[in-house]
C-alpha cells in the first residue's frame, strides 16, 4: 500500500457536513473520534495498532469507532489518496453478548401449572433445580443418583468430562426415576418442542429453551444470597466471568432507593 498524503480528517468532516448533510452531533462525534486516530501512522500496520488501542472500549463504543474509521478511510481511497488494498474492510468490533433469558417466579408457577406430562414435568423440574445442561441431564443415569435422608446427591458429567455434585430433595430425584427420566430417552429437539408448547398455553412470551432454566435457576440462587464463586461452582463454569453475567441480569430490575 501506498500513502500519497497523510491525513485529511478536516476535509472529510467538511464533505460530511456539506454533502452528506450529518447533524452536528455526528460532526462532533466524528471528529473526536478521527482526531484520535490522527495520531497513528496512516498505513495497515497504524490501522492495527489503532484497532489495539481501542480493544478495551466496549463493544458499541469500538463499533462506532470503527465505523467512523472505516467510513473515513473509504473516503481517503475513492479519491485516490491510499492505494492497495482496502486493509479495513474485514475489520469488526467484538459482537455484544446478548443478556441471557430467564423465567421470573410467577412465570414459573405459570409454566409448571399447565405441564399434563409426569415426565416432562420431572424433566423441566430437574433442570430448573439443579441448573443442569439439558446435554447433562440426557447423559444421566439412574445410577448417578444417591440418597442420603431427605436429600439426593446428583452427580453431574459437565463440559470436558469435568463432574460436579449438587443436591436436590430427595422428592424431585425419586419423581424423575419413577417416570422414566433416565430410562426412556427422547431427543433434546423433542424437550424443547414440548418447553415451546407449554410456554404457549402458559402466555408466557418469551424466547425461551431449557437452557433459560439453568439461567432461572443461577438468577434465583443470587437473589437468595448465594455466592458468586458457589454459583460457579454450581454451575461447572470455568470462569467467574460467566458466572457474572448473572449481575447485569440483576441489575437490569434494580430499583434503586432514593438516595436524598
Amino acid at each position: 500500500m501506498v500513502v500519497k498524503i497523510e491525513h485529511g480528517v478536516e476535509k472529510y468532516l467538511e464533505y460530511l457536513k456539506n454533502v452528506k448533510r450529518r447533524s452536528d452531533g455526528t460532526i462532533k462525534q466524528y471528529k473526536s473520534i478521527l482526531k484520535n486516530f490522527e495520531k497513528f501512522p496512516l498505513s495497515e500496520e497504524g490501522f492495527h495498532e489503532y484497532l489495539r488501542s481501542i480493544s478495551k472500549n466496549s463493544p458499541r463504543t469500538q463499533q462506532l469507532k470503527i465505523v467512523a474509521v472505516k467510513g473515513y478511510l473509504n473516503w481517503l481511497y475513492d479519491r485516490g489518496k491510499i492505494e492497495g488494498k482496502r486493509f479495513w474492510l474485514e475489520a469488526e468490533p467484538p459482537k455484544e453478548k446478548a443478556l441471557p433469558h430467564y423465567l421470573t417466579m410467577e412465570e414459573l408457577r405459570r409454566f409448571f401449572g399447565v405441564i399434563d406430562d409426569p415426565y416432562f414435568r420431572s424433566i423441566f423440574r430437574l433442570l430448573v433445580n439443579t441448573g443442569m445442561r439439558i446435554s447433562e441431564l440426557y447423559n444421566m443415569k439412574s445410577s448417578d443418583i444417591t440418597f442420603t435422608g431427605d436429600r439426593a446427591r446428583i452427580r453431574i458429567r459437565g463440559k470436558g468430562s469435568k463432574e460436579r455434585v449438587v443436591q436436590v430433595k430427595r422428592k424431585i430425584a425419586e419423581e424423575a426415576i419413577e417416570n422414566g427420566v433416565f430410562e426412556k430417552k427422547v431427543s433434546i429437539r423433542t424437550i424443547q418442542r414440548r418447553m415451546k408448547k407449554y410456554l404457549k398455553i402458559a402466555g408466557i412470551n418469551k424466547k425461551l429453551t431449557p437452557h433459560s432454566l439453568r439461567h432461572t435457576f443461577a438468577i434465583i440462587l443470587m437473589e437468595n444470597g448465594v455466592p458468586l464463586n458457589r454459583i460457579q461452582a454450581i454451575l461447572g463454569h470455568e470462569s467467574i466471568a460467566t458466572t457474572s453475567i448473572y449481575l447485569k441480569l440483576l441489575a437490569e430490575g434494580e430499583s434503586l432507593p432514593e438516595i436524598i
